[in-house]
């Protein structure tokens, strides 16, 4: 027997009511996020909320409603299936996780994290992501599509630095029915989350567009650009960048296929301002007309003095094309001085250099030096660095083979591991003895096998080390 429509039985009235009440009297207990984001299946039908500070990126496919009416249904599930797939890998290899789907757009959720005690901010990863996402679209997806449906796809990409409270809500199966499913979900709850869904409606093709506190966690600040843009009656302030793609190895030649730029229905703040300005400039355009004629008068007056005012320069000009002749010849003198002082600095940096080269690998000579000589001599190369431009990290580049030898002496094992690591990066070349003797002395590897695998991926020539590295069961 079917029920009428118009009528809820008092059974199923109490039944929400008993939710209801038994949700509203419990307590909201908060428990910090820590290491990891909990595990969905982790999260209870309860108050019991996860909260902390995540990044929150939306990604959404542009025009979607276009392709969709161009392309038959089958070729279609095809361009969603690989946009999502894509996106997916790339909040994931960012240090993501991949949260919601609705349609074409996906939200990821990220937060820091600490690696051999550095700090790996949310914001960081986040970004990394978006230009993931950007990247593989118009070099490995756009190309594909294009060959073989003859189209191209465009995403914009939103993302908001807050705090957030996690919670599970819905309804689990029927008491009276073991078969009915739990039909339960999980909220983002705070306007974090609304703010990087927004971001992203408003973010153009191929662009990123984030808020203020994702801008101050991030290093690379100089590409962004501040922007205003409204929805509605509201504006949005963030910052955007667009194309920012990251690199590719050099054995990956494809082109870049783009999306075309959309126009975008919503209107920029100056743009609003310029349009409400316009009529009353117009009715300016008369008045100003009148002032004209008594300008002109105003004007011939100015033009007789300027005259008197070009007589006096010509003088003073002959005057000062005389000083500025000798100007240029101090300004020579000065740059030939300047030449010999930098000369003399990189002389003296190759001098102390040349104390590590020739000690290189003489353990027993290092020692008798003792280690507070080598310290003081190192921080003299960071000083005599700077002074010919190069930052700490270049000197580390240069001494990198002499430092690990250094320290290794003197047992300090942490500092060896970070030189190591810094060699490993950015040098040519890797003593597998040295190598294996640092990380077993450190206890460290997670960084160096990042590095290595990072290396023997671009094909340079690290892969003894890789499996040494996995020989010793780390």
């Amino acid at each position: 027997m079917f029920m009428s429509e118009s009528f809820i039985p008092a059974s199923e009235f109490e039944t929400a009511s008993n939710a209801v009440n038994n949700i509203l009297g419990q307590p909201v207990e908060e428990i910090e996020i820590t290491d990891i984001l909990p595990p969905l299946n982790d999260i209870s039908d309860s108050n019991k909320v996860f909260k902390g500070k995540l990044s929150v990126l939306f990604v959404d496919m542009r025009k979607s409603t276009d392709l969709t009416d161009e392309l038959k249904s089958k070729k279609m599930v095809k361009v969603y299936r690989s946009f999502i797939r894509i996106v997916i890998q790339a909040i994931r290899y960012s240090g993501g996780y991949t949260r919601q789907f609705a349609g074409d757009g996906i939200m990821g959720i990220f937060q820091d994290s600490n690696v051999d005690d550095q700090i790996i901010s949310s914001s960081y990863k986040a970004t990394k992501a978006a230009r993931y996402i950007h990247t593989l679209i118009d070099y490995c997806l756009n190309p594909a599509l294009k060959k073989s449906m003859d189209i191209c796809i465009g995403c914009g990409i939103g993302i908001c630095t807050g705090t957030i409270m996690v919670t599970k809500v819905g309804m689990r199966g029927k008491e009276s029915d073991e078969t009915a499913e739990n039909e339960t979900g999980i909220v983002w709850v705070g306007s974090t989350t609304n703010y990087a869904n927004r971001y992203c409606g408003l973010a153009h093709p191929c662009e990123i567009f984030i808020d203020e506190n994702t801008y101050s966690e991030i290093e690379d600040s100089e590409v962004w650009t501040k922007t205003s843009r409204t929805k509605g009656s509201k504006i949005f302030e963030g910052y955007t960048v667009s194309e920012y793609y990251l690199s590719l190895p050099e054995e990956i030649t494809t082109e870049a296929v783009k999306a075309d730029k959309e126009n975008d229905s919503e209107t920029s703040f100056i743009q609003e301002i310029f349009a409400e300005t316009q009529e009353k400039t117009l009715l300016l355009v008369d008045e100003i007309s009148k002032k004209s004629a008594e300008l002109s008068v105003a004007l011939e007056k100015i033009k007789q003095r300027e005259n008197q005012v070009i007589a006096r320069d010509n003088d003073s000009r002959k005057e000062n094309i005389r000083l500025q002749q000798w100007q240029s010849r101090l300004n020579s003198m000065q740059a030939d001085v300047d030449r010999k002082e930098q000369e003399n600095k990189e002389k003296e940096y190759s001098l102390h250099m040349s104390i590590f080269s020739q000690t290189f690998c003489k353990d027993n000579l290092i020692k008798l030096y003792g280690k507070d000589y080598w310290l003081e001599l190192i921080q003299k190369m960071y000083e005599l660095g700077a002074k010919i431009g190069k930052s700490k990290l270049q000197v580390e580049i240069d001494l990198d083979c002499y430092l690990v030898d250094i320290y290794m002496c003197f047992t300090m094992y942490e500092e060896a591991y970070n030189i190591l690591c810094i060699q490993a990066k950015y040098s040519s070349w890797l003593n597998l003895r040295v190598f294996e003797n640092v990380v077993r002395e450190s206890g460290h590897w997670i960084a160096i096998k990042e590095i290595l695998e990072k290396r023997v991926y671009e094909k340079k020539d690290y892969r003894e080390c890789l499996d040494k590295l996995k020989s010793m069961s780390y």
